[in-house]
């Protein structure tokens, strides 16, 4: 029995109703900061009546309400879906199910303060409101929560309700009950019994107390008097766990001269990591009182944690889940936990037009096995910066990654003054991330933006191998699908977009007015999209990345030849062809004409920064130097068009 699915509607920032799909075991809510991860915690701690926040209750701030308050909710409605329960589960939760056999638990807050201020609240199992609702299946659920913004040492330090204390009582409960029953005392508390005895009878101990005892004899008399005893705390097992801290050693060999040290001397991120030990101890020690479900909620868990030890730990609780069988929901920012969760957990929050929040689990992206082993192995902590962003490029390589943010800055300077209107300066304004994939490996990655999978066609009797897998082939690059050959499923509601090489034969130079067909096997994609989706789009150059910023104009060239000569050592054909190339750029300037070969050029130019030990990675920072000086560059019309798309111009 685990939680599959929560709906929210009035709550915080979700005016309309919003459905959030769980998994077993991890989930990770991503998104950039105001989409609602936070609320969505708040509502599952608030619909299980989790300690803390049945404590402090709602205010009528948690009232969604709109930023010119025109529109303010007068109810806030909760819903949650449990499944996958056993049979015996089914008898447990009987008042609760639906017709699928799900549990089904409902609260119902309405903006109406009652005779305590408090607001009506309501709660109820199953369909109807109206049936009888039995607390027992409620406390039956096992929530814990970590906040945000934790204060470890607080928690942990001794006193009531300390997280070390909560643990002690929960393991000794049937203890503690059946030794009430039968007036004995626990173990601990016969020894502490014992051991005040012994420091009664001790010297400067004894002493005061038989000072303070006789002042007050003399002070009050024989009526009024009273007596005193210097002892440790409270006797009961209750006061006794309550005394008791936590201390921590920097290491993990120990012998009896170890000293332990104080929690304050430790590190705020280690405190996090011993508070959420003793919650999964308590998970792991009561796990026979809470069969399931039980639901631990941490919100950053990268909180004061380096990479490596984020990695560590969440791969030791997702080893937890499946051992203890907890369901574990968390929130993060970190790309390094996004990076490191397996794609199927990730759940995807964007706010889109009108600040509407959507959340996608990416699992209903349905992405065929391949694509989903590919994305876990390739996502790496720059790739999964797309999980955060409003809109996404995907780039083949290095060069384009490292000059794209330049170049879209350049246009949209220009295209802000042809348009005489302001949108933003570059695509960091925007969050839009630049992602390289190191190869045509976009098709895998649009899979979670495009909306649709397709329906494979299955091998026929007495097909061959390879016959099957030449019409699968030619299925999958097929212009347009009809309505029986692919399905519709969810998807991350931003643009995004693929730039990539026409890639024709090395020795043909296509121009603007004479294109060639590439050779790029993914060129294909560029119709389908467009025919499929209105999200997603790939747009091609005329042949590779640098020969089409070389083609794009005499400026361009230049700048490309003059990184060229500054970089090459020795007099030869190399360096005179350059030279010589420069020369005619710079007397067509002069004269305003255009170049009459400049397809020519720039096929000699990629030929240089291949062949030189520069490599395209250099040439490229340095170009970007180049460009970052002079504030100039013509940009390449495939590029424009994707910067375009993505940002909806």
């Amino acid at each position: 029995m685990y939680l599959s699915k929560i709906s929210i509607k009035g709550y915080r920032l979700f005016d309309e109703e919003i459905s959030i799909k769980f998994n077993k075991g991890i989930n990770v809510l991503v998104s950039e900061n105001g989409c609602g991860k936070s609320t969505i915690i708040d509502a599952i701690r608030m619909l299980l009546n989790e300690d803390d926040y049945s404590r402090n209750g709602v205010n009528q701030e948690d009232f969604y309400y709109s930023i010119d308050n025109s529109i303010q909710s007068e109810e806030i409605n909760i819903k949650g879906k449990f499944s996958d329960l056993s049979d015996k589960k089914k008898i447990e939760y009987l008042t609760w199910l639906d017709d699928n056999y799900d549990a089904i638990l409902n609260l119902s807050i309405i903006k109406k303060l009652d005779n305590r201020n408090h607001y009506k609240k309501k709660i109820w199992g199953g369909e109807s409101s109206n049936s009888i609702f039995e607390w027992e299946a409620l406390n039956d659920i096992q929530c814990a929560y970590l906040p945000a913004l934790r204060d470890a040492k607080k928690k942990l330090r001794a006193g009531r309700g300390s997280r070390l204390a909560r643990l002690l009582l929960n393991l000794s409960q049937d203890e503690i009950e059946e030794k009430r029953k039968t007036g004995k005392l626990m173990e601990i508390e016969e020894d502490v019994n014992n051991f005040n005895k012994k420091l009664s009878g001790k010297g400067d101990i004894k002493k005061a107390d038989e000072m303070i005892n006789k002042i007050l004899q003399n002070a009050l008399g024989s009526v009024f008097g009273q007596k005193t005893k210097i002892q440790f705390n409270d006797l009961t097992y209750e006061r006794i766990v309550e005394s008791l801290r936590l201390v921590f050693f920097s290491g993990t060999q120990i012998n009896e001269e170890t000293v332990y040290r104080n929690l304050s001397e430790n590190s705020l991120g280690y405190n996090n990591l011993i508070y959420l030990a003793t919650i999964l101890a308590e998970f792991e020690g009561l796990k026979n009182n809470y069969t399931s479900p039980r639901i631990l909620l941490i919100e950053e868990l990268e909180a004061h944690l380096h990479p490596q030890l984020q990695m560590k730990l969440l791969k030791y609780l997702n080893g937890q889940a499946e051992k203890n069988d907890i369901q574990i929901i968390i929130t993060t920012h970190s790309t390094t936990i996004a990076s490191s969760t397996p794609i199927k957990n990730l759940i995807c929050l964007n706010s889109i037009e009108n600040k509407k929040i959507t959340a996608v689990s990416l699992y209903d992206c349905r992405l065929d096995e391949k694509s989903e082993k590919f994305i876990d192995r390739w996502m790496d902590v720059t790739k999964s910066t797309l999980l955060f962003s409003k809109g996404v490029i995907l780039v083949e390589g290095l060069a384009e990654s490292i000059l794209l943010p330049k170049l879209a800055e350049i246009y949209l300077r220009q295209y802000n003054l042809s348009h005489g209107e302001k949108t933003v300066d570059s695509l960091e304004e925007a969050g839009i991330s630049v992602i390289n994939m190191n190869g045509v490996f976009f098709q895998y990655f649009m899979q979670l933006y495009r909306g649709y999978q397709l329906i494979l066609p299955k091998r026929k009797v007495r097909e061959t191998k390879k016959d099957y897998e030449e019409r699968l082939s030619k299925f999958k690059k097929k212009p347009k699908f009809e309505e029986d050959e692919y399905i519709k499923v969810n998807f991350i509601p931003i643009r995004c977009v693929a730039i990539t090489d026409n890639d024709p034969d090395k020795d043909k130079n296509p121009t603007k007015l004479n294109p060639i067909d590439g050779n790029n096997p993914q060129l294909f994609y560029i119709e389908q999209l467009e025919k499929m989706t209105s999200n997603c789009r790939v747009y091609k150059n005329l042949k590779t990345f640098e020969y089409d910023m070389a083609i794009s104009s005499k400026y361009n060239s230049k700048m490309m030849i003059e990184i060229l000569l500054d970089n090459i050592n020795i007099d030869g054909e190399v360096k005179k062809t350059l030279e010589n190339y420069k020369n005619k750029i710079e007397e067509c300037q002069e004269n305003d004409k255009e170049v009459d070969n400049l397809d020519d050029i720039a096929s000699f130019i990629l030929k240089q920064i291949d062949s030189l030990d520069i490599g395209k990675g250099m040439f490229a920072q340095i170009l970007f130097d180049k460009i970052s000086k002079n504030e100039e560059f013509d940009v390449p019309e495939y590029i424009k068009k994707s910067i375009d798309f993505v940002l909806e111009l």
